[in-house]
């Protein structure tokens, strides 16, 4: 084995980075991902973890808690004072300091709500003195509406290519799509479909069809005057995002293009292994990958049999060129239906881009290596739409 050869393969063994709980410490990794968006400070995050006992949940919050409000102390001062971009980077950091106390929660705590409310409020305070300003939004839905934020590199009005993501709370996807649509020209919709953030507790459950929200996410964008109709891709990350959007576009052919990663065609023999895998049984419901484990459920349907068998998409109905994203630590099952909806689309832009270690990412859903994923995605839709795309 050359000397490559035996760096890749250690690179591919599983060492904790701070924390022995596994869990913990790629929730930790994702934190100093974030890094990279202005969304966390490498040192602020090691003051918080050093507080915490990884037995005692309880420290969890509060450091992270703690840290939440001493930085949101410092974006109110640097506001006050005129600062505007230190008052800005410090609200976002303090969205992701809060996602963070949030996560320990289960949704039944009388303080998981005014949590993610108060990590909402902090994200409109950071979104009001971005530059353009990102606008809040509220898109009509079944009587109703479901909440978002509409990013645009300017305020030129001119149409542009949209992506939208809607399978985690707005205010943290923001780092998923927001920056990289950016800095390539695309606007970028954050949208919390049902079940997601707060809508659980308005009534707005999640629902298996998927393509009914998503159908009034389209109805809106197409409204809009900044919006190239014909250029609207959309994205879903994680196992419940997968399927979110593979679902969707089975039916919305207004979709021009869609990423997932992974695909997610039949939740019911993927769901028992992403949970497994996730939020391995240790005996401890009291573990951050418990109860982070009680919200995905909440989220992304995962309530019980009967739910997730309801999870399906005829992908024959696909029409739009899907980019397929995989791991080599995924599942064989989810690799399989990825390569399946691949072979058998009609679209020759659909591809199926599997990473590996050798890429630099060895972790879930490459939160190690953002940059890679958003090359990776936005790359192939600037293809897909025939051309590149100034910033």
């Amino acid at each position: 084995m050359t000397a490559a050869e035996l760096s890749v393969k250690e690179a591919g063994q599983k060492k904790s980075l701070y924390f022995k709980d596994p869990y913990m410490d790629l929730m930790f990794l994702h934190t100093l991902t974030l890094h990279g968006f202005k969304g966390s400070e490498l040192g602020e995050c090691y003051l918080a973890a050093a507080q915490i006992r990884e037995e005692d949940l309880e420290t969890y919050k509060l450091a992270w808690n703690s840290l939440a409000e001493n930085v949101e102390a410092i974006a109110r001062d640097a506001e006050a004072k005129g600062h505007r971009i230190s008052a800005r980077q410090s609200y976002l950091r303090a969205v992701t300091y809060l996602r963070n106390a949030a996560m320990a929660l289960r949704p039944s705590d009388p303080r998981y709500r005014p949590t993610i409310e108060k990590s909402r409020a902090l994200f409109r305070k950071f979104a009001a003195l971005s530059s353009p300003a990102i606008e809040v939004v509220a898109i009509p839905y079944e009587g109703q509406s479901l909440p978002g934020y509409f990013l645009r590199p300017d305020i030129n009005g001119q149409r542009r290519p949209t992506i939208v993501i809607g399978d985690n709370t707005s205010e943290e996807l923001y780092y998923w799509v927001g920056p990289p649509a950016l800095e390539r020209g695309y606007n970028a919709l954050l949208v919390d479909l049902p079940g997601i953030g707060l809508n659980h507790f308005n009534g707005i459950d999640w629902r298996a069809d998927t393509e009914v929200p998503v159908k009034a996410v389209i109805d809106y964008l197409c409204s809009r005057s900044d919006v190239d109709s014909e250029r609207i891709a959309v994205y879903g990350g994680g196992e419940g995002g997968g399927y979110i959007m593979t679902r969707a576009v089975a039916h919305e052919h207004r979709i021009a293009a869609c990423v997932v990663d992974p695909l997610v065609c039949d939740m019911e023999p993927i769901a028992p292994l992403f949970m497994a895998k996730m939020f391995p049984a240790s005996g401890n419901t009291e573990s951050l990958g418990a109860i982070s484990g009680e919200i995905l459920k909440l989220i992304w349907g995962f309530t019980g049999p009967e739910a997730i068998k309801a999870m399906k998409a005829d992908t024959s109905q696909i029409t739009c060129p899907m980019l397929c994203l995989n791991e080599t630590g995924d599942a064989s099952e989810l690799v399989r239906q990825a390569r399946s909806v691949v072979a058998d689309s009609s679209n020759k832009m659909s591809s199926l881009r599997l990473f590996t270690l050798e890429d630099a990412t060895s972790s879930y859903r490459q939160l190690d290596n953002f940059g890679l994923k958003h090359r990776a995605m936005f790359d192939w839709l600037d293809e897909v739409f025939s051309r590149e795309l100034a910033p």
